[in-house]
């Protein structure tokens, strides 16, 4: 439908509008901001299970063969019929190797706007993840020198407690060595061996606890490395997926522009030949005899009334566009105001989530 797309706008206004509100009061002011409700339709959908599509589809065929009928006008009588053919085709060729042309380098030139596209998408995926990377990094370093800290405390902790337990042992094998004195070597051996085997055994008990805390930490270095890496590679795949639904869209939108002007180009090639086939009619007009100009008459009249037949068509078609887009406002209208809906936007020019009443508006426009 031609027109659908130059009153969306007019919907989503229309319809923000129709709540139940009064226009010309004046809301109090609040100091929080109002939830705005919307929903969005499928104005395709909605259009075309209207009632009086089948009348427009009808008209849309009168006017492809109206056109048609426009662009292929009737065989030009023999007698010129050589000649003017033979103008005819040089022009055509010409017109072609134009057509072809442009559209050629239109295509390069789509072409190159996609690789673009998709080499500075890929450059902000890489800077994304280089950031994320570097934040990754620096919370994993941030988190194993609290962790590496808080085992040296406890080590330290540690260490004290078993110097304190062996304090007693030790000073006492001290003093007995020191102050009271021993009768023989032998004894004196004997007081040195147990307090080497006392100190040694004191160490063994911090170098075990200083073990087992080294053996946390790398436990605990390994499983946030693990986690870096999780987050890291998850990313790298997000970043992938977001970079391929990126240049499938933009190739998407660019081939569509394509194909949108690709019919421009042919539509204008039609018309300068079109225009050509006209002017080469009226140039050859003043050596035609009686029959070649009632032709020519009769091209003229032909033309007008096709011309005439296309602008009642497209009347018509209008008139029956304007009457579905009013009911399909009246459903929308009507739905929007039972449910308190602020804004209701089509799925053509929003892609904002809302709650979709497509189905709620067909069920009330066949009834």
């Amino acid at each position: 439908m031609t027109r659908a797309g130059g009153l969306l706008l007019l919907m989503a206004l229309a319809v923000s509008g129709c709540g139940g509100r009064d226009s010309t009061a004046v809301p109090a002011p609040s100091l929080t901001p109002a939830l705005t409700r919307i929903a969005v339709v499928d104005l395709d959908a909605l259009v075309r299970a209207h009632r009086s599509w089948p009348e427009v589809d009808a008209i849309a065929k009168k006017l492809t063969a109206v056109e048609a009928a426009l662009a292929a006008p009737p065989a030009i009588p023999p007698i010129l019929q050589r000649e003017v053919q033979a103008r005819l085709r040089a022009q055509s060729r010409r017109l072609e190797r134009e057509f072809q042309a442009e559209i050629a380098a239109l295509k390069k030139r789509q072409t190159e706007r996609i690789v673009l596209y998709a080499a500075r998408v890929r450059v902000e995926q890489q800077a994304a993840l280089a950031k994320l990377r570097a934040q990754v990094d620096a919370e994993l370093q941030r988190v194993i020198a609290e962790r590496v800290q808080a085992v040296r405390e406890e080590l330290r902790r540690y260490e004290l407690q078993v110097f304190d337990e062996y304090r007693f042992s030790i000073a006492n094998l001290r003093l007995k060595a020191d102050v009271v004195g021993v009768a023989t070597e032998e004894e004196q051996r004997l007081l040195i061996e147990e307090l080497d085997r006392v100190l040694q055994e004191r160490d063994a008990k911090v170098r075990a606890r200083a073990e087992v805390l080294d053996a946390v930490v790398v436990d605990f270095r390994r499983a946030r490395e693990a986690e870096a890496n999780a987050t890291l590679a998850r990313a790298r795949v997000a970043a992938e997926a977001l970079t391929k639904r990126l240049i499938l869209a933009k190739e998407r939108e660019i081939q569509a522009e394509t194909t949108r002007i690709g019919k421009a180009r042919e539509a204008e090639f039609r018309r300068r030949l079109s225009a050509f086939r006209r002017r080469l009619t009226g140039i050859e007009e003043s050596q035609m005899g009686t029959a070649q100009r009632r032709f020519v008459e009769g091209l003229r009249q032909r033309e007008q009334q096709l011309l005439a037949q296309r602008q009642a068509l497209t009347e018509q078609r209008l008139r029956l566009e304007d009457t579905i887009l009013a009911d399909v406002k009246i459903e929308v209208a009507g739905i929007a105001a039972a449910r308190g809906l602020d804004v209701v936007l089509t799925r053509l020019i929003a892609r904002v989530s809302g709650e979709d009443i497509t189905q709620e508006v067909l069920a009330r426009l066949k009834r």
